[in-house]
């Protein structure tokens, strides 16, 4: 049997999430790591240009794609198109 060398991180996520204020944070951080998930689905998984300018310059592209579709989807606009 092994122990994982992040067995104490482990444990210590395990103790707060049996904990109100565990759960709370947990719940924040779903919704982060969704975000992410969805950025990283629309981007791709590869760099798409040489240079972190240009690179970075389309993660924030990307990025205001998907903040302009959450406000067309949350101001009701988008059922009446």
């Amino acid at each position: 049997m092994r122990i994982a060398p992040d067995e104490q991180k482990q444990q210590r996520f395990r103790r707060l999430v049996g904990t109100t204020k565990g759960r709370e944070a947990l719940r924040q951080r779903v919704g982060v790591e969704h975000r992410l998930a969805h950025l990283a689905s629309k981007q791709g998984p590869r760099a798409r240009f040489r240079g972190l300018r240009k690179n970075l310059f389309d993660l924030r592209r990307h990025a205001v794609v998907l903040n302009l579709e959450t406000i067309l989807r949350h101001s009701g606009l988008a059922k009446a198109a």
